[in-house]
């Protein structure tokens, strides 16, 4: 839109508006004149002519192009990227209107620029606590003798609320995943307080119980009663070959047999990390029978309750299936893969509602 030609057109419409007011005044004295009603000079004729449009210019200007151009001035600097100003007016004629309809345009403008520029502060601040938690994340598992260990995450939001880490302390090696409620920005900060006093606490512990006990000894009190985190470590005793386990309100464990090619699995008892002040009482470290070539498959519950597009679950059976079917692959990471590509298959594309974990772990 170019407003000069707008500007243009109102000045030309303004003095075709005055010559026909002109030529009707002259044609009306030259009338009055013929008919004798009136005497009066031709020089005096003009002067009044000239005064009445002298007069008819300043109104029109003061009351329409004035006003008109500072709206159009407005508008052009709108347009252009350039800074502007409210119109300031009180009429309620069509001027009135177009200035309280620029003011309203601008005002939702403003309030756009402000939701976008909160948006791009919100979203590279999630960016940098996503970036954080990703750094917390173990990138790889430790090289162990005897154990094969993957382990990956997929957050639905920027930030997750589940977890995996891997400690190796001596003799022992620890290990968990655990998933918090919910997801997004409050799941990820139970997730950062919970990392952080597993490692404090597996530096004075020797077994998975007690670091458990005491993780949930500092954290309860900091958190919200509706916010907990189910969990299930283990510990691998290096020395004498076995292995344990804790768990806190967590998912089944599962464990492939390569003797059988058959699944098993168990519920991982205990109570959720924070929803209680003192959780002792029901921890229990188990020790689980862990022969050559048996693997372990964790998960969190985005796994077992993701839906396809008919809404169904892939469930812990079909997993069980998958870990059966794939099981006997040479490595923990095509385990991985394959029971990948079957959820992935089965969920069909729907939209991801929960963060999703699993670990795979095998002895060599």
């Amino acid at each position: 839109m170019n407003f000069y030609k707008i500007k243009s057109s109102l000045i030309l419409k303004v003095i075709i508006h005055i010559l026909l007011v002109m030529c009707i005044a002259t044609i009306g004295l030259l009338i009055l004149q013929k008919t004798n009603k009136i005497d009066i000079s031709l020089v005096s004729g003009l002067s009044i002519m000239i005064i009445t449009s002298l007069l008819y210019i300043i109104f029109m200007y003061i009351e329409f192009i004035r006003p008109t151009k500072k709206i159009l001035h407005e508008m052009k600097a709108l347009l252009t990227g350039k800074r502007y100003r409210r119109v300031i007016t009180t009429r309620v004629d069509e001027i009135g209107v177009i200035g309280h309809f620029f003011n309203d345009i601008t005002k939702n403008l403003e309030q756009i620029s402000t939701d976008l520029n909160a948006h791009r502060r919100i979203t590279k601040e999630l960016d940098i606590a996503h970036q954080i938690q990703q750094n917390l994340l173990p990138q790889s598992a430790p090289n162990v003798d005897e154990l094969d260990i993957v382990a990956k995450t997929k957050p639905a939001e920027e930030i997750g609320g589940d977890s995996f880490d891997f400690m190796d302390k001596e003799n022992n090696l620890f290990f968990y995943i655990g998933d918090v409620t919910g997801h997004g920005v409050p799941a990820g900060l139970v997730m950062i307080m919970v990392d952080t006093l597993l490692d404090t606490f597996i530096d004075k512990e020797m077994n998975s119980k007690d670091v458990l006990t005491n993780t949930n000894k500092y954290l309860q009190p900091k958190i919200s009663s509706t916010m907990f985190m189910t969990m299930v470590m283990f510990r691998w005793d290096k020395q004498n070959k076995k292995m344990y386990y804790t768990g806190a309100g967590h998912e089944h464990v599962v464990i492939y047999r390569q003797s059988t090619h058959k699944c098993e699995s168990y519920p991982a008892g205990g109570i959720a990390l924070g929803m209680v002040p003192d959780n002792s009482k029901m921890l229990i470290e188990k020790e689980i029978d862990f022969q050559s070539g048996d693997t372990l498959i964790l998960y969190s519950d985005g796994i077992t309750e993701g839906e396809n597009s008919n809404g169904e679950l892939y469930g812990l059976e079909r997993l069980k299936k998958a870990a059966e079917k794939f099981g006997n692959l040479p490595s923990s990471n095509l385990i991985f893969e394959s029971i990948s590509k079957d959820f992935s298959s089965f969920i069909e594309g729907h939209i991801q509602d929960d963060d999703m974990s699993i670990m795979i772990v095998r002895r060599k």
